[in-house]
């Protein structure tokens, strides 16, 4: 494959390790108590599944702070699809564990069932997105309504407030594509010259987003700025300007920083700024959510975003690309997962 684009498919293979790794420490450990009388918290993770590298990375770290942990997790695969994941949902809660972790991707559809489950007194902490109603026990996210600005303005600035500028919209519907359109559009809401040219949405999928741009591209429409919801959207985007061969590319905003996107940023000299959308959150939804089973009183809501670790990556970028890692390796996952459970992912050059 060339060294243009960004190397796709490895991460499938390292998802079949994690998914192994998360049917194993199901079947170990138990409710009923070790031989010395402390109980074994059950808590079901409900994933968004083997839809992306993001999602085998989140579920790796997932299994690992379980691990560390000493609770029994039990996994429930979302499959990419909120339609898929709700009768998931339904399943866990019947399961009656101490805690669910949950990674939604429908917010309103998935509102009735975690009610459902806090009204059985289950605890549920929500991970990485939300739903549309507060009543769940912690919610662990970035803040992508606030996380984003930075970026839309970088982006803003970098067009001088003016021209076209091509946007690839995440999953409709999704509460984190509907947070990062916020930050957005907060931004670009100042600048009426900016005009905003929506070629659709990506589904957080590499191909459609290079689709939808290739499309955009073709029209014959001058862009002075892009702009991209997520790793996915961006990474489409900027194979897209890679290929019809746009020089210079316009400054592109918006990503959720990983390996590739450095990459090609560097190597094709492009502006790219990205926040942080960290798979390595669901160590801290594990853990709130053991304690949350334990009794102990945990933040209603924890803002991955402003842990200066997770700040905005702007260029210059090398100080941030790892060439020892491959493509699919989000910024970050490195400080929780070790050399060899990175490889197990495929994700070790």
């Amino acid at each position: 494959m060339s060294r243009q684009s960004v190397r796709r498919g490895s991460w499938e293979t390292g998802f079949a390790a994690v998914a192994a790794a998360l049917l194993a420490l199901t079947a170990c450990g138990g409710s009923s108590g070790t031989p010395g009388g402390t109980k074994t918290y059950t808590i079901a993770f409900i994933s968004q599944g083997t839809s992306n590298s993001w999602a085998a990375q989140l579920d790796a770290v997932a299994s690992k702070a379980a691990k560390a942990d000493g609770v029994k997790l039990v996994y429930f695969n979302g499959q990419g699809d909120a339609t898929k994941q709700l009768p998931e949902i339904d399943t866990a809660i019947a399961q009656k564990p101490d805690a669910i972790v949950l990674v939604p991707l429908g917010g309103a559809a998935d509102t009735g069932p975690v009610e459902r489950a806090m009204s059985q007194g289950i605890k549920v902490v929500l991970c990485d997105s939300t739903i549309t109603s507060q009543n769940y026990t912690s919610l662990v996210t970035p803040h992508a309504e606030t996380a984003a600005v930075p970026l839309a303005q970088w982006l803003a600035d970098k067009m001088n407030h003016q021209g076209n500028l091509l946007y690839i919209g995440g999953l409709p519907g999704n509460t984190t594509t509907i947070t990062y359109d916020q930050g957005f559009n907060s931004v670009m809401q100042k600048y009426p010259s900016i005009h905003i040219i929506n070629a659709g949405n990506a589904n957080y999928s590499i191909s459609t987003a290079k689709q939808l741009a290739a499309t955009a591209i073709a029209s014959g429409k001058t862009f002075t700025g892009a702009w991209g919801v997520g790793g996915e959207a961006v990474t489409g985007l900027m194979q897209a300007l890679i290929d019809a061969k746009v020089n210079p590319a316009p400054p592109i905003g918006g990503a959720a920083a990983t390996n590739g996107i450095l990459r090609l940023a560097i190597q094709n000299k492009m502006e790219v700024a990205s926040l942080q959308f960290p798979p390595t959150s669901s160590q801290v939804c594990i853990d709130t959510a053991y304690k949350a089973a334990k009794g102990e009183t945990v933040p209603k809501s924890i803002n991955i975003s402003d842990l200066p670790q997770y700040g905005p990556i702007l260029p210059p970028l090398d100080k941030y690309y790892k060439p020892q890692f491959s493509d699919d390796m989000y910024v970050g996952t490195d400080s929780v997962l070790t050399v060899d459970e990175l490889k197990a992912l495929n994700l070790v050059k």
